[in-house]
Formats: C-alpha cells, structure tokens, sequence
C-alpha cells in the first residue's frame, strides 16, 4: 500500500480506450460502484490499428495481470521453431 498524503491508495494497471468522451476498460475492473480513483493517463504511441491487434493487446494485458512472464523475440522465435520442430542454429 502506498501513502499520498494522509490517504492510503493502491495502485492498478488498467488499460482503457477512449472513445466518445469516455475512458473504457479493456478488461472488468474490481472496484465496488461509486470507488473514487485519481487518473494517470499514458497516451500509446503505438495503439492497435486493427480489431485483432486491439484483442491481442487485451490478451497481453490479461497475460501481465496473471503475472506470468511475456517472451522477448528471441524466446518467440525459439517458441515457433520449437512447435514446428525446426533446428535453430546455438541451440
């Protein structure tokens, strides 16, 4: 728990879209209604263009709330090669 002030808050990583005035969560948030939250906004330089791109986002978010660790592009490559049962060179 962190400390602003004399208030106790927590923080939550929650990616949202803007759309028509108003901030929507990618993913349900597990706040009770009516939960009063203080807004840091990151604008993405790099925002999905593409429907698919917009639910491989969501499915990287969920991966990172689960904790479990996201793969660099070398541990992708090996991934791939390692499902097709392809030989990579140093391995």
């Amino acid at each position: 728990m962190l400390q602003f002030g004399a208030k106790p808050f927590m923080t939550i990583v929650v990616e949202a879209i803007y759309e028509n005035g108003v901030l929507r969560p990618v993913q349900p948030v597990d706040l009770p209604d009516k939960t009063e939250v203080q807004l840091t906004i990151e604008i993405r330089q790099d925002s999905p263009k593409t429907a698919l791109g917009e639910k491989l986002r969501a499915l990287r978010a969920q991966i990172l709330v689960a904790g479990t660790p996201v793969l660099d592009w070398e541990g992708i490559e090996a991934e791939v090669a390692g499902r097709r049962g392809e030989w990579r060179e140093g391995r």
